[in-house]
């Protein structure tokens, strides 16, 4: 700082007298005109700490002419890079405290832009309305950002100037961090689906932040989940000689994990390998276990593998390691291994006299994708269980080596893309092949036409308006009809459908051949071919090249072209290039011919003229055949019939072919031809070949190629996309002046004929507008075209491909509307229905993405769902295809006390009141939409073409006027005067207010129902020793049937207090732990001195006081009904045993009663005024401190009180004591006095579960009721606390059903979260407890929430957690259910199963041997835990008595055994019993970073400690020598067994 200010910009050393330093005041003109836009001055800039102030300190006195709202732009004078500025807002002029200051700013932006303090910048005066951001990137990191939370972090950016790597803090933290701005440019084409202009963005350094900006959240702390497919494909080779599973291990995945790295993520990774195995009838019997047949009849067995399992790493190189040796294993392990132990367990007679080697695994096509899908979206369908607060958002990566092209079942197809939108997620799709040449990726699935009625329509009504008229979805191949599992086989077609919600990435990167853009790359591949050994297969003598037609003159006219030239050419046709031409892609438009539509190099290609000649077929004796096309423009008469082509018998036709594509019996394809004008270079360069654009079929082309047999000869020409072509041999384009009505009358004239075994070549006449649109385009843009770009990758961009129906289909005379997608022809649009769900994901791209780039941006830092959608279906599509539900509820203030708005503030009317109530409801029940994955509507965009429809329209609609759509999501809800639109998938809702009340309309599209799938896998955990079998059913949770009227909306409102658990609301469950260190407190509030166990039973009352200071009441409720203070119920019983303890039931009935402290209304007594004997004497009373039998450990205390309740009943009897701490201070003066004692001599009187006794001519000795209950129904003596459980391990009778007693063990409230009230809205959550806890065990509490800020909620979690941990406690989240059940929510986590070496021994005399309270089931179980630091975390439910029905309300079932959980939180464990033994899972909730784990995240992971923990106990449970003499040692320390039993003593009157 010394240096910048003793040295100018200019380098000179300024004097440091006060005439330099002191600058002239300025002098203000008399006259004063407002700046103008563009003017700028030199001002010099401080530095200032963001403590003294956060924005910008402008002294207006400096600069005549500023006014308030000005937005100026500030540029340091060093700045590298001139367009490195960031703008302020000028503030309104309260003056400087400082004179002397020009400009002060604070030290983060002076860090960013590198200002230096009393440094020289130029301010210039720009227009706010061309400085408004359109798009801003956020990012976040190790924390749960909500989507309510996104709404209102971009409401509080609204009207603010940010710039980039700005940290926003909101809430009292830190947010999130603006990563790029974007501002909308120059317009750079028309959107294909819309007709609309787009706007490419320009990304700067500075921007206003308005309304109108849209927030883009990508997260560095996300759920992510790499697929990698294993099939026969993974050991091939690829072109540049590199096995595709050395790409993963060697290319891909280290550049994605450098990738992490760099940005600093910190994601949960799970990694898992997939693959499908076929089997013949053969091997059936032998490969037993989960088999399932697909369509076509084939046997099958799915095979996963876990490598690593959510899982926080940061060194990589073991994790590849271990995955390169399951490639190597796997074969083996899925082939032989896994096969050959099924048999043996399953034999009765051992293992097979020899191993078999059955199965083959699938290519690529086969794979199992979609199951695998399905199987991590069941996880993430429940996200909001075991909610974690540190991550955000789940991708999933699939990392396939095949080129994209899937066979799958339209059932689940449909099933897979309704849970995907649902839940916004996104498919990453990285294939290792190069880009193939036909549309990727692509489904291909066997279904049924969908019938259509009253499909007539009028053109001219707009470019969808067809479509919408009938149902849209209808005429989509995957949406029409049923889901055709049950459908005669025969009636079904093969269809082509493109997934929008993949996003695909090529992942080519040739590790030892650097990128040159003048490489020729093949890009046809048969494996086979190049795989054949020539010494053993002739197979160059079976190939023979027919001779190139055309004169010789054509052929030999290249002596002209030179070197560079030829190089120029090559590079021109084959260079890979970035250049994009909007002017090239066509777009369709009613009543222009296709001629017309062509772009410019094509238009340029149709003047070229050149004689037309077609070779035929490949033959085995090649000959030079000639056929001429008829000219353009041919009467029907000479099209009317095909021509037959000669049948080949080319052995390159048979022999060049997979091994499937041998069952394909015969096929229609029809061929084209091209042309290229004479003496151009390129066609003395090259073959007319060469320019057509390459169709390649699948390996398998009995899926595309339509049978002969199996369909009438008039059935192809009508489905004509839905067919595959594969050029067999050169052909030539003709001159392209075909009209679209010309185009109509050749393909309804061509009857085509059969050609058995013969690929064959189709009529250049059947080509379509869209195969002459991408001639131009292979030469300009073979990968980067953004026509090949589906709806999800560039919604926005402009040209998109077309998926599903044809825009063009419907001006051909074709029986259905319904035409599949050829993959071969790429469309320049998509259709309709496509573009409508695809939109869900349209605001999360603010600039154009290239479909086959590498999106490193989603991969690395997943994006969210974005907030807003601009799609609404017209009011045509709502009244076909939209049913309507409608419900309101009054808005009346004063019964409204709901805990999830805060009330407003209103001085006003009635009126007023009621529409703040209304405006703060409404707010609340689209922010629970938000957390549901609702978006809010925008104003749609308008098609070209489309009326403008500004009247007011009925129907569904009613008065609605459909120009009062927001622009922004910060616009909605800043009144009650608009209604807000939310959608997810098929459901619209309307909420408005009527003055009176709040009206919902629910607009739900009638689908076909989309059945559950059921499914059967075999899973290989991260833990586990081999393939376990896994049934699961895939099904789709849809919000057709969610409780909106009677549950949520009424919960928000205030009419309802309880969630439900049809609700989808967020919880998890923490557990207080006692830890292995020793407490920091060892002495009490009056200076007692406490061991361990006391001081954690103080920690426990600590948190009691915590929960009551936070507790919510309604207002007025607070004030006439105070709820008690939580109080918790300390017992050294376990939780089974301690339901017997009639004293604890007893307290436990006091607590549900709610009035310990509740002062009697006519309360007369004075406690001043009484006398020793008369205080005895009404603490014996009925209603006085309950004086009665308590047990602690083996200690008995009879005739004893406890101090709490003496506390509690001096303040609810007397009148002159009010508070607990008055009431302690009598307690002692009572205690010195000599009413009564501590029962063990050890304190004084204290407010706690200490225990007291009566003392000399006070004490009134009472028998125990104890002695009553130790006596049985059959008049056996038993110890008080003990239920006999050694019974309950032999089977016994149905027990006859009894009255039981219900106890409630649990307590539940609504806490205030935002104690200091820095949120906008109200931060409550519900709280559930236990009551009664035993400090040598954990104690639980659940929060549940909806729409509460979880930075509130962790920072509450971390304020406990501090104030319990000097007590010897720690605060871990637990998972909600046990862990015996985890597979059920996610499939690839599993528990690791730890057998017993050698079962327990059975002790005869066990339960007599024990002490009273005691466990006897599963005792050395117990034990054996205890050893390796595990305490009780949740009893068994079959270990309660049985005469009790035990009632937590945050247990949703129960425990079928008994689960521990580790001291330092690290694991879990379930007893099993016997030599089953236990099960171990590791706590993935306690990632590094996060609550409870203390420990460095990168030194010593939780997961480390966690495996340690696992390693040493398998290991002992493994060990019969240990084990055994473990059980010794357990046995010999047992006291001997009771003589006999004591009798009770005689009643003393």
């Amino acid at each position: 700082m010394a240096t910048s200010r003793e040295q100018s910009q200019y380098g000179r050393r300024r004097s440091n007298t006060a005439q330099s330093n002191l600058r002239a005041f300025p002098v203000i003109p008399s006259t004063i005109s407002p700046l103008k836009i563009g003017d700028s001055k030199g001002m010099n800039a401080w530095v200032h700490d963001v403590k003294d102030s956060h924005s910008v300190i402008f002294n207006q006195a400096w600069w005549p002419g500023v006014t308030e709202g000005d937005c100026l732009r500030v540029v340091s004078g060093n700045a590298e890079n001139p367009e490195s500025a960031f703008l302020f807002l000028v503030p309104k002029d309260e003056g400087c405290s400082k004179p002397q200051l020009q400009l002060s700013v604070p030290r983060p932006i002076a860090d960013v832009f590198g200002i230096r303090n009393n440094g020289e910048v130029t301010v210039t005066k720009v227009e706010e309305s061309s400085c408004c951001a359109d798009y801003v990137e956020l990012i976040f990191q190790d924390q749960y950002l909500g989507r309510n939370d996104m709404w209102r972090l971009g409401k509080y950016l609204t009207g603010q100037c940010i710039y980039t790597d700005q940290e926003v803090s909101f809430v009292g933290g830190i947010a999130a961090k603006i990563q790029n701005i974007y501002i909308g440019g120059k317009k750079a084409c028309l959107d294909s689906c819309l007709r609309t202009p787009l706007l490419i963005c320009l990304q700067v350094y500075s921007a206003c932040m308005t309304s109108s900006t849209k927030e883009i959240y990508r997260s560095f702390s996300a759920k992510i989940t790499i697929f990698i497919q294993v099939c026969r494909e993974l050991w091939e080779f690829d072109g540049d000689g590199e096995r595709y599973n050395e790409k993963i291990v060697h290319s891909f995945l280290p550049s994605l994990f450098a990738k992490w790295r760099e940005a600093g993520t910190n994601h949960t990774v799970t990694i898992v390998l997939i693959s499908r195995v076929f089997y013949d009838e053969s091997e059936i019997d032998y490969a037993a276990g989960p088999l399932r047949r697909d369509e076509s009849g084939n046997w099958y067995k799915d095979f996963f593998k876990v490598i690593t399992d959510l899982e926080v790493i940061y060194e990589w190189k073991p994790t590849l390691v271990s995955l390169k040796d399951s490639f190597w294993d796997f074969q083996r392990d899925i082939l032989l291994t896994h096969h050959y132990h099924r048999a043996t367990v399953d034999s009765a007679a051992g293992a097979p006299s020899q191993a078999r080697l059955v199965g083959k695994i699938s290519y690529a096509q086969d794979g199992p994708i979609l199951e695998a899908l399905n199987l991590g979206l069941n996880p993430t369908e429940t996200h909001y269980i075991d909610r974690s607060l540190n991550l955000t958002g789940s991708t999933t990566i699939l990392i396939s080596p095949g080129t994209g092209y899937f066979r799958v079942s339209k059932q689940l197809l449909r099933l897979t893309t309704t849970r995907m939108l649902d839940q916004g997620f996104v498919l990453d799709l990285v294939l290792l092949t190069k880009q193939p040449l036909y549309q990727s990726p692509i489904f291909s699935f066997q279904g049924t036409e969908p019938k259509i009625d009253n499909v007539g329509g009028d053109q001219k009504e707009g470019t969808f308006e067809k479509e919408r008229n009938i149902d849209p979805l209808l005429s989509d191949p995957l949406w029409g009809g049923d889901d055709d599992s049950k459908a005669d086989a025969r009636q079904k077609t093969t269809f082509w459908w493109e997934p929008f919600w993949i996003s695909t990435n090529f992942w080519d990167t040739q590790m030892d051949l650097p990128f040159r853009q003048d490489r020729f790359i093949a890009r046809a591949k048969m494996h086979e071919i190049q795989m054949l050994g020539l010494l053993e297969h002739d197979v160059l003598s079976s190939i023979e090249v027919p001779f190139m037609s055309g004169k010789s003159g054509e052929l030999d006219d290249t002596s002209d072209v030179t070197k560079a030239d030829a190089d120029k050419f090559d590079l021109d046709t084959f260079a890979l290039t970035s250049n994009y031409n909007s002017n090239h892609v066509a777009l369709p438009t009613n009543g222009v011919s296709i001629g017309s539509l062509r772009p410019t190099a094509e238009k340029r290609a149709s003047q070229r003229h050149s004689n037309v000649a077609r070779i035929d077929t490949i033959e085995e004796s090649p000959k030079r055949i000639f056929k001429e096309l008829p000219p353009d423009g041919l009467p029907k008469s000479e099209i009317s019939a095909p021509s037959i082509p000669v049948a080949s018998t080319s052995p390159s036709q048979s022999s060049i072919r997979s091994a499937r594509s041998e069952k394909s019996t015969s096929s229609r394809t029809v061929s084209r031809s091209g042309s290229l004008s004479k003496g151009t270079l390129a066609s003395k360069l090259g073959n007319s070949w060469l320019f057509n654009p390459f169709r390649s079929t699948p390996s398998e082309p009995q899926t595309s190629q339509v049978s002969a047999s199996a369909s009438p000869s008039g059935q192809a020409f009508d489905k004509i996309p839905k067919m595959l072509t594969t050029p067999s041999s050169p052909i030539r384009m003709p001159p392209p002046k075909a009209t679209v009505a010309s185009s109509t009358q050749q393909m309804q004239q061509i009857q085509p004929m059969a050609i058995k075994n013969k690929a064959g070549n189709r009529s250049s006449l059947s080509r379509t507008y869209e195969e002459e649109t991408l001639i131009p385009h292979r030469s300009n843009h073979v990968r980067r075209s953004p026509i090949n770009t589906p709806p999800r990758d560039e919604m926005l961009s402009g040209n998109k491909r077309r998926s599903g129906v044809i825009p063009l289909s419907h001006s051909l005379s074709t029986p259905s509307p319904v035409m599949a997608t050829n993959p071969t022809r790429p469309q320049a649009s998509i259709s309709y229905p496509q573009a409508s769900l695809a939109r869900r994901w349209q605001h999360v791209y603010p600039q154009p993405t290239y479909k086959h780039d590498l999106k490193w941006k989603s991969i690395v830092t997943p994006g969210c769902l974005p907030l807003t959608v601009e799609h609404f279906p017209s009011i045509t599509e709502l009244e076909s295809s939209y049913d309507v539900f409608s419900y309101e509820f009054i808005v009346d203030p004063a019964e409204m006390r709901s805990f999830l708005v805060k009330p407003p503030v209103v001085r006003g009317s009635a009126d007023d009141l009621r529409r703040a109530w209304a405006l703060v409801v409404m707010r609340g029940m689209a922010a629970v939409r938000l957390a549901q994955g609702f978006q809010f509507i925008l104003k749609p965009q308008k098609a070209q073409g489309e009326e403008e429809k500004s009247k007011r329209t009925k129907g569904f609609m009613e008065d609605e006027v459909l120009e009062s759509w927001p622009s922004g999501a910060a616009e909605i809800l800043s009144s009650t005067t608009n209604p807000v639109y939310l959608t997810m998938t098929n459901e619209i809702h309307r909420i408005s207010y009527t003055g009176e009340a709040i009206q919902v309309r629910r607009y739900v599209r009638r689908m076909n129902p989309t059945r559950p799938f059921s499914y059967q896998c075999l899973i290989w955990p991260k833990l586990g020793g081999g393939y376990t079998e896994l049934s699961t059913e895939f099904q789709s949770h849809g919000l057709e049937n969610y409780g909106w009227n009677s549950r949520l909306d009424m919960l928000v409102a205030g009419y309802e207090h309880h969630f439900n658990e049809s609700l989808r609301y967020w919880r998890t469950r923490f557990v207080v732990i006692p830890t292995a260190e020793q407490p920091h407190v060892t002495v009490g509030p009056s200076g007692e001195h406490l061991n361990d166990e006391e001081a954690r039973i103080l920690g426990i009352e600590k948190l009691a006081e915590q929960f009551t200071k936070l507790r919510w009441q309604p207002p007025e409720e607070k004030l006439s009904h105070p709820a008690p203070p939580v109080r918790f119920l300390p017992t050294t019983l376990n939780p089974a045993i301690s339901v017997l303890d009639q004293s604890l039931m007893d307290q436990l009935d006091q607590i549900h009663a709610q009035g310990p402290l509740r002062k009697k209304m006519k309360s007369e007594r004075e406690i001043g005024e009484m006398s020793l004997s008369a205080i005895a004497k009404a603490m014996r009373e009925e209603d006085g401190v309950p004086i009665t039998f308590y047990q602690w450990h083996r200690s008995q205390y009879p005739d004893s009180f406890i101090g709490y309740d003496f506390v509690s009943w001096l303040v609810r009897e007397f009148r002159d004591v009010s508070t607990r701490a008055q009431a302690s201070e009598w307690g002692v003066k009572l205690q010195e006095q000599g009413l009564f004692e501590h029962c063990r001599g050890y304190h004084s009187f204290l407010d706690g579960h200490y225990y007291y006794r009566l003392k000399g001519e006070f004490s009134l000795h009472m028998t125990p009721k104890y002695w009553f209950r130790r006596h049985g129904e059959d008049g056996a003596l038993r110890p008080p606390y003990h239920t006999t459980n050694s019974p309950r391990l032999l089977p016994k009778p149905p027990p006859v059903r009894k009255n039981r007693k219900r106890l409630i063990l649990s307590q539940t409230m609504v806490i205030d979260i935002d104690p200091h009230k820095r949120s906008d809205q109200a931060e409550s959550v519900i709280l559930h407890h236990d009551i009664i806890h035993n400090p040598a065990t954990v104690f639980h509490f659940e929060l549940q929430w909806i729409g509460t800020t979880a930075r509130c909620i962790e920072d509450q979690l971390r304020s406990w957690n501090r104030t319990i941990e000097r007590y010897g406690l720690k605060l871990v989240e637990a998972y909600v259910t046990q862990i015996g059940d985890i597979r059920q929510r996610n499939p690839f986590q599993s528990c690791f199963p730890m057998p017993l070496a050698l079962p327990p021994p059975v002790v005869p005399d066990l339960e007599k041997r024990l002490p009273d309270g005691t466990q006897v089931v599963k005792y050395f179980e117990y034990a054996l835990l205890q050893k390796f630091g595990f305490i009780l975390d949740i009893e068994a439910a079959d270990l309660y008595p049985e005469q009790v029905d035990v009632v937590y309300s945050y247990r949703r079932s129960p425990y079928n055994y008994s689960q521990f959980v580790h001291r330092t939180g690290v694991a879990f464990i379930q007893v099993l019993g016997g030599h089953k033994g236990f099960l171990f899972l590791t706590n993935r909730l306690m990632a590094p970073g996060k609550l409870g784990s203390t420990m460095k995240a990168k030194e010593h992971p939780p997961v480390a400690g966690a495996e340690n923990i696992r390693l040493q106990m398998s290991e002992f449970c493994l060990d019969k020598e240990k084990l055994q003499e473990f059980y010794d040692e357990r046995i010999a320390s047992l006291p001997p067994a009771s003589a006999g039993t004591e009798e009770p003593p005689p009643l003393t009157i």
